[in-house]
């Protein structure tokens, strides 16, 4: 999906009126309406998980962003389900034109306890959800009025948030934000992301992103050349048909995972368990002799083969493994495989198997203190899944340049090692050997757990099985996959989730992508 600029959405906003024939105040309803469902479904995620919500408040600017937080609130009072709050920056009179006509349509009842002031008093209720409709896409610049004090003490009140549209006080484009801007749980963006999201600093403000289709053609949205790629969840959805009846467990295809080592057993077994998961038919685990797996609840569907080696992977470890290896269709290297420099020769022989390989972790580190390793190698196609420290010791060994933006850094990697990388971290990136990139939006602070990285390799090989979509496909959908996995394991907060729980969102996540999965 395309990730637009502020005056992008609106010329696509404008064209839906002028050329569908659909009024403004019907996208704001549509808007509204779409907010309203989200917001029902986030309160039951955050009761699933122990935050009960009983009162909704809602903060409406005087723009179109107020007049979807009108009809969102509308909605929501009529479910009877919630006590609703309406706070207003503006009186009526001062509204625009078609969030004028949605306040009209507020239930009386509603319309006689708005109040036009915010008081840390009006925070303190318990069990409160507020929903930010303040600012829209047109703010630039520092805040005025009493917005700035509203935004702090939404921020400081410690409720979740939900933003319409956008965060308010963020600026579309860039991200950036003045002294203040709301601190967003989830942020509910209509039709299209806007580029700021995508940057560092609109990553720390949006929280969750969840994309509302309120009905903008999409073939406007095609012709529009300044845009960012990014993955949302309507771009996985074909990732994850509906199996045959027939299907067997050689079709699936069968993933490999070598790592571990006598400092590290669980990485590989994270990376296994994963790959099962996601729907491989069969995986594959190898690890070097003196690996310690005694005691661990291990998943009796993996199969683990013990190789010689005193503790690390060395040459003599892939005579052992290399039928195994033959039989694979995809290779996964590196999860908590250590850097012991034996296994530089077991690490050759795996880049020279002809095969699709995944290296990650340690095999990362591996390939940063041996750069040659790349030009010798014979894979079908490489895929290297490096976090910050790991990309900034790939940059040193090739003379990359570290202090560029993200997706340029991954760009010049992926084309200097003729491999498909994910540079991972808060909206990771996928990109092609060529260049193409895709930033992923689905996650959660809960990914940042040590195993949240192995679990992603397992993912990947996983969907690496299918020659059909291409590489880039399946990778974009592993890392939606894996953050979405974040997200479901703790939808209210990000503290207590550990890798191993990720494993069990891995299958409630492809469902939420795409039912029959």
């Amino acid at each position: 999906m395309k990730a637009l600029s502020a005056a992008s959405m609106r010329l696509l906003d404008s064209r839906t009126i002028a050329e569908t024939g659909v009024p403004g105040v019907a996208l704001m309803r549509r808007a509204g309406q779409l907010a309203a469902s989200a917001i029902l479904e986030y309160i039951h995620a955050l009761a699933g998980n122990g935050v009960p919500v009983r009162n909704i408040l809602f903060l409406a600017g005087k723009g179109n962003n107020g007049g979807d937080a009108f009809v969102a609130a509308k909605t929501l009072f009529e479910t009877g389900e919630f006590s609703i709050f309406l706070h207003c920056m503006t009186r009526e009179e001062s509204l625009s034109q078609d969030a004028f006509a949605v306040f009209g349509e507020l239930p009386e009842e509603l319309k006689q306890r708005i109040k036009y002031s915010l008081t840390e008093e009006d925070l303190s209720r318990p069990g409160t959800l507020i929903v930010d409709g303040l600012l829209g896409t047109g703010f630039r610049g520092e805040l005025k009025g009493d917005y700035g004090k509203w935004i702090f003490l939404a921020n400081a009140s410690g409720h979740h948030i939900v933003s319409l549209d956008i965060p308010s006080g963020m600026e579309a484009d860039t991200g950036k934000c003045g002294a203040h801007a709301i601190e967003a749980d989830l942020t509910l963006t209509m039709a299209n992301p806007k580029k700021g999201m995508l940057s560092p600093e609109g990553a720390l403000l949006c929280g969750r992103i969840q994309v509302l289709d309120i009905g903008i053609p999409g073939t406007f949205a095609d012709e529009i050349a300044d845009f960012e790629e990014c993955t949302v969840l309507s771009d996985v959805k074909k990732s994850f048909p509906k199996e045959k009846a027939n299907i067997h467990k050689y079709e699936r295809g069968h993933v490999l995972v070598l790592g571990g080592s006598c400092l590290y057993s669980g990485a590989p077994l994270l990376a296994g368990e994963a790959a099962a998961r996601t729907g491989a038919g069969l995986v594959s685990i190898a690890v070097p002799g003196g690996t310690l797996l005694e005691g661990r609840m291990i998943p009796r569907a993996l199969m683990i083969r013990k190789t010689g080696g005193k503790g690390f992977f060395s040459a003599s470890c892939w005579e052992e493994i290399g039928t195994l290896a033959e039989k694979a269709d995809v290779i996964v290297v590196g999860p908590g495989m250590g850097t012991n420099g034996e296994s530089i020769p077991f690490l050759r022989n795996v880049l020279r198997s002809g095969k699709r390989v995944l290296a990650d972790a340690d095999a990362l580190n591996l390939l940063a203190g041996n750069p040659e390793l790349f030009r010798e190698r014979a894979c079908e196609e490489l895929v290297l899944t490096p976090h910050e420290g790991e990309m900034r010791r790939l940059e040193k060994a090739l003379s990359l340049d570290s202090a560029l933006p993200r997706e340029e850094r991954a760009r010049r990697l992926a084309a200097k090692v003729r491999a498909f990388v994910i540079l991972k971290g808060v909206r990771t990136i996928v990109c092609t050997p060529e260049g193409k990139t895709a930033v992923n939006l689905s996650g959660s602070p809960a990914l940042a757990t040590a195993g949240s990285g192995d679990v992603l390799a397992g993912i990947c090989g996983a969907l690496l099985l299918k020659k059909d979509p291409e590489p880039f496909t399946a990778l974009r959908a592993a890392v939606f996959v894996h953050g979405l996995a974040g997200e479901l394991a703790d939808p209210s907060g990000s503290r207590g989730v550990l890798a191993d729980d990720l494993l069990e969102r891995i299958a409630p996540a492809m469902r939420k992508i795409s039912p029959r999965a």
